[in-house]
């Protein structure tokens, strides 16, 4: 898997998990992650990850160090998903 393609399907399961908590449902022609997440048996450690990584953001990604967490956030929601 390319970055480009981690960066793809972690945005998608992100909105995707935006979507459920808006009270959105996924429908026939919804992405795959949009259809799978609210069911997913890792539903919950992607939320936790995903919130913790809000917890520290500041509004901005202006260091390697935020750019890494940015990275790493993307490769552990992309694992637990998989």
């Amino acid at each position: 898997m390319t970055e480009k393609d981690i960066k793809d399907k972690s945005e998608q399961i992100i909105e995707a998990l935006t979507d459920l908590s808006l009270g959105k449902e996924p429908h026939l022609l919804s992405n795959e992650s949009f259809r799978k997440l609210g069911n997913h048996p890792n539903f919950q450690q992607i939320k936790n990850i995903y919130l913790a990584y809000l917890q520290t953001f500041d509004g901005k990604i202006d260091t390697p160090e935020k750019i890494k967490l940015l990275f790493d956030l993307r490769m552990k929601i992309n694992e637990l998903f998989d």
